[in-house]
């Protein structure tokens, strides 16, 4: 009897020096990602957490200069103060004592189990806080930092305090001095200065509701307002000069309550209520709503807030079991009822904006139902907001996708006007920096199109003689989308925008359009790389990352204000995150490759190569990892297609493997790209794979309008037939794996050959007439645009192809498949209705075919859940095993797991061992 693949592969593992060894689903939930990187603001410290898939994350602070380092288990959301010179985090209790609370149904005590840790730099000393609930620090003011804790009111004065209400403790960090205030529900930090405002709940005669603000160098809380039965969307500007906040008298049977608006500013005794006086501006019906916090813009002359009109609510005399709950639905609603489901409790929160203006005692009503959404620019900034709506256009997206059409109009904040743009306009609408322009992408037309507020002008930035704009590889039967901006030049100047290649700055008064680089001769795609999140414009120099075409090697470089692109770094590689320290030449990226996992670089002079700092996962060494390639055929109709090849380390040509065949689209690109081994929700991962013996192959697909499963099939086929010459595969040992719409793709081949051992097919759609009426029900919207327009590529309507329908259906074609079949497709999935799977599993179970469905309850479009996860991944391997590596049968294929044994026993035994 010929010894199993299995054991020849494991006996050809164990006989290599040094011993090295397959990627286990265990090993895979030890690995580590590394999250929350950033260098402080003198780039003398680097600071980054290591997260593993399952466990505990452990943050790290490293001098850059000496490679000196302290670890911090359990620290939680580490980051610096605004001067780099405290690092902050909360120490959460481990993975296993929640677990331990959670058994014990103790939960509800976790929440006071965390502890703040401030770290100073220059002592490399902590001071620690427990029971630390929230903490916030200012955006750009170094001095403090707020937290609320534990209430320190005797137990027998607590009684009556909101359970809500903690004690705030607002700290300098360069002393220990403290302000503190009990019984708080709601505080914030101003942005650019040390100014805290809280908002205080009542405690019997003790203290009152009330509204305080603290500036640290008056030394004491001054109240703002106090004394009213509710308080609510507490703010204040950047500066901390000016305060707003809502209020309501209401009783606590009133649902929909009126609410007042208070302002104060500097200088002020108290706040005072701005509203009340003249109402006359607020629509008739309307009242002021809690649901939008007010905010203020940059330089505080303007406070926007929210109105809205009173919504239906159960009589006080009805009784809600005695009414019909009945859903109408209507041909004529512009959106589809469960789109309106989907969205019900954004719209019984959803606002009309409003404005009051500070320094003239002016209120504006922006928004209305005629005009109800609204943009305004970043901060604030300018004098008008920009008004849309796209109810009228709304159905037609049901079936054509989006952007749908908009009706646009500009409100001017100072004169209280609004002026009509354009009707109808596809798009998505962006203010650019100072608020001077409006600019969006029409995909119809394919081209960039800008309003200036000024002179009341639309503009087209770009034509198609200029150059193309939009996504030329898009083979859907829709609109191209557009490969997007940088951003804005200083003072709203220009416009840096993308082709496939190029960057272009386009002047948006109608003048110049200049091609800034040169990589469409060369095959080389640039793209703008933002060093500085506080920047509002792009400036030179610019740091370019790139990646060329041929090769797909990626690299970096610097384009100078004289127009020379200096390219500094290139090769096999990915070079990512790139980030600068705010206030010194030190610089932090990533370089990964398929090998190589994307550690820490840090760099003093961009071009240099960083050292790398960090790292993440040195038990890779240990594993054997194989090595991937990109390959390359000539398909049946004599197009050169891409593809990836991974390898199993060791190989030998001159062997036969078994191998795995994954896709999506294409994905010849991230050919460089590091692929962490973790648990994957939906895919295999290809080093677990390459480290048990498997070769794996993702070819790129390329598709006609009509025919998706064909072209798969053409793609797939041609790139498996020309491996099986060059000799390594073992055409029995052949198994496939996709997801979502690789589910279907995987679904469709397998009614088309019988060359597969296996195959996997996750979430797939396999009958697209009953699909193409389905409900995404994620988003509420239907599947029509799906097979119209986009991804399924079918072109048309089922009344227009009724035969594309059917042709590119598996289920149809079920009784042609000898394939055995695993199908993964969980009960909450709102991507893919849940009844494709079991459609497709009864068909095959009544033909008599072999087949798993796997359902992870609960789950959504791919299983969430660590544990789901890891059992996913051990099935999965299970199967592939047991059809192309000859392992032993698990006990679930065998005998599955009953409604008795579920969540009980698993049964992932192999048999016969």
């Amino acid at each position: 009897m010929r010894p199993t693949l299995l054991l020849c592969l494991l006996a050809l593992l164990c006989s290599r020096a040094p011993a090295q060894k397959a990627i286990s689903v265990a090993d895979m939930q030890a690995w580590k990602t590394i999250e929350g990187e950033q260098l402080n603001a003198d780039g003398s410290h680097l600071l980054y957490s290591l997260v593993p898939d399952v466990g505990d994350p452990t943050a790290i602070l490293r001098r850059v200069t000496d490679g000196q380092e302290q670890t911090f288990p359990r620290l939680h959301d580490a980051r610096f103060s605004y001067d780099g010179n405290y690092l902050l985090g909360t120490l959460k209790p481990s993975r296993d004592t929640v677990l331990h609370y959670k058994r014990a149904e103790r939960a509800k005590e976790l929440k006071a189990m965390d502890t703040l840790l401030v770290w100073n730099l220059t002592t490399q000393s902590a001071d620690l806080y427990p029971e630390v609930y929230q903490v916030k620090t200012s955006e750009r003011s170094p001095e403090l930092f707020a937290y609320t804790t534990g209430t320190l009111v005797p137990d027998s004065l607590a009684k009556g305090l909101d359970e809500d209400a903690h004690r705030l403790v607002v700290r300098r960090f360069s002393n220990a001095d403290s302000f503190y205030l009990e019984g708080v529900t709601d505080f914030r930090l101003a942005r650019d200065r040390p100014i805290v405002v809280a908002q205080r709940a009542k405690k019997d005669s003790t203290w009152s509701n009330s509204i305080l603000r603290i500036d640290p160098a008056d030394l004491e809380w001054q109240t703002l307002s106090s004394g009213l039965p509710h308080y609510s969307g507490l703010n204040l500007s950047f500066d901390g000069n000016h305060v707003t906040f809502l209020s309501s008298e209401a009783d606590e049977t009133e649902t929909q309550p009126p609410y007042l608006l208070h302002y104060w500013s500097e200088g002020s005794d108290s706040a005072y209520i701005v509203t009340g006086r003249d109402m006359s501006w607020l629509p008739s019906g309307f009242r002021i709503s809690d649901d939008r916090r007010p905010t203020f813009n940059e330089d505080g002359s303007y406070i926007f807030f929210g109105t809205t009109p009173r919504r239906p609510e159960l009589d006080s005399n009805d009784i809600a079991t005695e009414l019909a709950d009945v859903e109408v639905w209507t041909t004529e609603d512009p959106i589809l009822y469960t789109r309106q489901n989907n969205n019900l409790e954004q719209d019984r929160t959803f606002t009309y904006l409003a404005a009051y203006r500070t320094g003239k005692d002016v209120f504006m009503q922006i928004a209305n139902p005629d005009m109800p959404e609204a943009i305004l620019p970043d901060d604030g900034k300018g004098s008008h907001v920009l008004l849309y709506n796209e109810s009228p256009y709304a159905k037609e997206t049901m079936w054509t996708g989006g952007p749908g059409g908009r009706d646009l109009w500009i409100f001017d904040l100072k004169t209280g006007n609004s002026t009509p743009i354009v009707e109808g306009e596809p798009g998505y609408f962006e203010w650019s920096p100072t608020g001077n322009y409006v600019t969006w992408y029409n995909p119809v037309d394919t081209l960039y199109r800008v309003y200036d507020v000024r002179d009341q002008q639309i503009r087209d930035l770009t034509s198609n003689e200029l150059g193309i704009f939009y996504d030329e590889l898009n083979d859907r039967p829709m609109d191209p989308s557009p490969y997007g901006t940088a951003g804005w030049t200083e003072n709203d100047r220009s416009l840096i925008v993308y082709d496939r290649y190029d960057l272009w700055e386009i002047d948006p008064r109608g003048g110049t359009a200049e091609r800034l680089t040169e990589g469409r001769e060369r095959g080389i795609s640039y793209r703008y790389y933002d060093l500085d999140p506080e920047a509002e414009a792009v400036d030179m120099p610019m740091l370019l990352s790139f990646q060329r075409d041929e090769d797909y090697y990626g690299g970096y470089a610097i384009l100078q204000s004289d127009g020379v692109v200096d390219q500094l770094e290139v090769g096999p590689y990915v070079f990512d995150n790139f980030s600068k320290a705010r206030q010194a030449e030190r610089y932090l990226y990533t370089r990964e490759s398929y090998t190589e996992f994307p550690d820490l670089r840090v760099t003093d002079r961009l071009g240099e190569v960083g050292e790398a700092i960090s790292q993440a996962n040195p038990q890779q060494q240990n594993f054997d990892w194989g090595t991937i390639e990109e390959y390359k055929w000539i398909d049946h109709e004599g197009r050169p297609l891409r593809g990836l090849l991974v390898k199993p380390a060791g190989f030998d040509s001159t062997k036969q493997y078994p191998m795995l065949v994954n896709f999506y689209e294409r994905s010849s690109e991230g050919l460089y790209r590091h692929r962490t081994p973790q648990p994957g929700r939906s895919s295999i991962n290809y080093p677990h794979y390459a480290s048990r013996g498997y070769v794996i192959f993702n070819p790129d697909v390329i598709y006609r309008e009509g025919y998706p499963g064909e072209s798969a099939y053409a793609c797939v086929m041609s790139g498996i037939g020309s491996l099986l010459q060059d000799g390594f595969i073992d055409k029995e040992r052949i198994g496939m794996q996709g997801h979502s719409w690789g589910g279907y793709q995987a679904a469709y081949l397998a009614t088309k050959t019988d060359l597969f051992a296996a195959i996997e097919s996750g979430a797939p759609v396999v009958n697209m007439f009953s699909a193409y009426g389905g409900i995404r029900w994620g988003s509420g919207r239907s599947r029509q645009f799906q097979y119209e327009r986009t991804q399924s590529r079918i072109g048309g309507t089922i009344w227009e192809y009724p035969l594309r329908y059917i042709e590119n259906s598996p289920l149809f074609f079920t009784d042609k498949i000898n394939t055995p079949i695993l199908i993964l497709h969980n009960d909450e999935d709102s991507a893919v209705p849940w009844y494709q799977g079991i459609e497709w599993f009864t068909a095959l179970r009544r033909l008599g075919k072999p087949a798993w469905m796997l359902n992870y309850r609960g789950e959504p479009h791919w299983p969430v859940k660590p544990p789901n996860r890891a059992d996913f991944q051990t099935r999965m391997a299970q199967f592939f095993d047991y059809y192309l590596l000859d392992a032993p049968l698990p006990r679930w294929m065998k005998e599955g797991v009953s409604p008795l044994q579920r969540g009980i026993e698993q049964n992932l035994e192999l048999m016969g061992e």
